[in-house]
């Protein structure tokens, strides 16, 4: 009663309050039942309270839903926001470093009503760093340890008053002394360089040490990195490390996400020649190198490499596959590549191969294989494919000391005019799993609809129109069970299923403006053998769906895409940030327009199979 009677004060009289009396607006977690039916006036569900968004972000997202009678305005620290029929919106409003409160105030004919979100942008404004040379130890090089070999590139990089000149130091290195970093155009105050360690530079480790010079009224300063720069010894450049999740990817930047290599696979024990963001860098061959993250590598203290030798290669065709098996004295990693014609694959660390084969030639797949050496202690392998048939997908992994690559054949249907998808086992992924509280596993749309909800409603929609089809619906989720990537990942194969289509909704980071540009729906896939599914799917939304067409996109980042094993396609039917498109998602007549391109661009996909 309390906060309705304030809500009604702040309604007639004068909006003079200041921020520390203006009340928070509600979002998802924090409307109680009771709350929600009476509906505050103003709802903000992104982002949420005090949430701290990127180091240095200038702009975020905003969405939410005014709660009065049409027609009312909006603005957000007087920036007019426009408001959608139901009282939705979405804005993009500027920030700057600290604690940031918008204040939104919202007006009809009757009522003025405030709410405050507060937001929180970590890092130092370079304001701060105006009145004399100084520099931002937050943003100071290196802050973690690295260490690398000699011959490598470290890239120097520190934050501190604009306008002035910076020079480095790393003692004892050979060319170490006065290294100039010039100033990042694009971003004031961010001073940069590259330096490459000298090729015969000996063990060394040492802290950067920073000088500015030429600040205001010709100020200096002087900072030194928290962390050390470690060079190994030339003749003595790996350790070794064990894999605790065979099969996983590696990447190319150490990040701790994207960047990955999709085509590296970890297996065996590994070569370590650096470390860098809690992550190791793995050498694979004079020309090839790759990241992967500490924690999934354990460090072997007396391994002894002895000599590899891949002595077999053998192949057999069964009923739905053709079976190759790579023997090998330990796993190795790996590269494998999927082109239209042909699977290309890439042994590392063999010192022997003996090229004896056995090939069974009755493989309705595979016409022939190919070796080469393109690098020392690396074989790779062109697996020709025939244009007769087409690949459905393909799987591989090691089983002791054998590579076992499994070419998945195309399954073996008999559609009816009634009945075009019979035979066909379908996993249908309703993105996302149910998670109320903060942080959302999902988008959130200005009125607190929830990705995993929009989901699951176009699934339970989908289902039953391919079900009359013919086909079994292997559903990822019911009602309100959680699933991980790799559970749904694990349900698809253990079920036999012959496609994966993965239904979402789409949202953007909070500091890309959602208003800049049409956005619309879009299709996912990662290997040539999805494309045919994802281009029947992508065709039937540009004919049904009446939102911006953001286009068929290969993505070897997403999870779901790179399922090897059949045709597996991601798509976002729209954005749930924007108000218009999560209406569509919410209502049964708007998600028919999904529905349809869904159905039609599968049912389109099996017609075009023999063709």
């Amino acid at each position: 009663m309390k906060n309705i009677f304030f809500w009604l004060f702040l309604a007639v009289c004068p909006l003079a309050a200041t921020a520390a009396s203006i009340p928070t607006a509600p979002y998802l977690p924090t409307q109680s039942a009771k709350a929600q039916k009476s509906k505050a006036p103003i709802t903000v569900q992104y982002p949420y309270e005090k949430m701290k968004v990127s180091r240095g972000a200038k702009h975020m997202f905003i969405l939410g839903q005014v709660n009065l009678s049409q027609p009312a305005t909006l603005d957000i620290n007087g920036q007019d926001v426009d408001l959608f029929k139901n009282g939705a919106f979405v804005a993009f409003v500027p920030l700057q470093s600290g604690t940031n409160e918008l204040i939104l105030t919202a007006k009809n004919k009757d009522n003025s009503v405030q709410a405050i979100r507060r937001v929180i942008v970590p890092g130092n404004d370079i304001k701060d760093f105006s009145a004399k040379a100084a520099f931002d130890k937050e943003e100071v090089f290196p802050q973690r340890p690295i260490e690398l070999l000699p011959g490598e590139k470290i890239n120097l990089y520190v934050r501190g008053t604009p306008g002035a000149k910076v020079h480095a130091s790393l003692p004892d290195f050979k060319h170490g002394k006065n290294i100039t970093l010039k100033e990042d155009a694009s971003r004031p105050g961010t001073y940069r360089a590259a330096f490459v360690v000298d090729g015969n530079q000996p063990a060394q480790s040492a802290k950067i040490t920073y000088q500015m010079t030429g600040g205001p009224k010709r100020s200096k300063a002087k900072i030194t990195s928290p962390a050390k720069i470690i060079v190994r010894d030339k003749e003595k450049p790996f350790t070794y490390a064990k894999v605790t999740s065979p099969g996983v990817k590696l990447r190319k930047l150490p990040t701790a996400s994207g960047n990955l290599f999709p085509d590296y696979r970890a297996y065996g024990p590994l070569r370590v020649t650096g470390e860098m963001a809690s992550q190791y860098h793995l050498y694979l061959s004079d020309t090839e190198a790759a990241w992967l993250e500490k924690k999934r590598l354990k460090l072997l203290k007396d391994f002894d490499e002895t000599p590899n030798t891949l002595s077999f290669i053998r192949t057999h065709t069964a009923a739905d596959h053709t079976r190759l098996v790579f023997t090998l004295d330990r796993a190795v990693p790996i590269k494998i590549h999927e082109y239209q014609d042909r699977l290309e694959l890439v042994l590392y660390y063999i010192d022997y191969f003996e090229p004896n084969f056995s090939l069974d030639e009755t493989s309705p797949l595979l016409e022939n294989i190919q070796w080469s050496q393109p690098t020392e202690r690396a074989i790779a392998f062109r697996l020709q494919l025939s244009k007769k048939e087409k690949l459905w997908g393909y799987s591989y992994n090691f089983e002791d000391n054998e590579l076992v690559v499994d070419l998945i054949h195309a399954p073996k249907l008999k559609p009816t005019k009634n009945k075009p998808l019979a035979g066909v086992r379908i996993a249908l992924d309703a993105g996302h799993s149910p998670k109320r509280n903060i942080p959302y596993d999902g988008a959130i749309g200005p009125t607190g609809y929830l990705e995993y909800e929009a989901t699951m409603a176009l699934a339970q929609d989908l289902k039953p129109m391919l079900e009359k089809a013919g086909a079994t619906v292997l559903m990822t989720r019911h009602d309100d069970n959680q699933m991980s990537l790799q559970n749904r990942y694990d349900f698809a194969l253990a079920n036999n299923a012959h496609l994966f289509v993965s239904l979402h909704y789409n949202a953007l980071p909070e500091t890309v403006n959602p208003l800049a540009k049409p956005r619309g729906y879009s299709v996912y896939y990662a290997y040539p053998h999805s494309f045919a599914l994802a281009e029947s799917v992508y065709k039937a939304y540009n004919q049904h769906v009446p939102l911006p067409d953001n286009g068929l996109i290969a993505n070897d980042v997403l999870f779901i895409p790179r399922m090897p094993q059949f045709p597996s396609i991601l798509v976002e039917s729209a954005y749930l940030i924007l108000p218009e498109q999560e209406e569509l998602a919410k209502s049964k007549d708007g998600r028919a327009l999904f529905t349809k391109a869904l159905y039609e661009g599968i049912v389109n996909f099996f017609k075009n199979q023999g063709k």
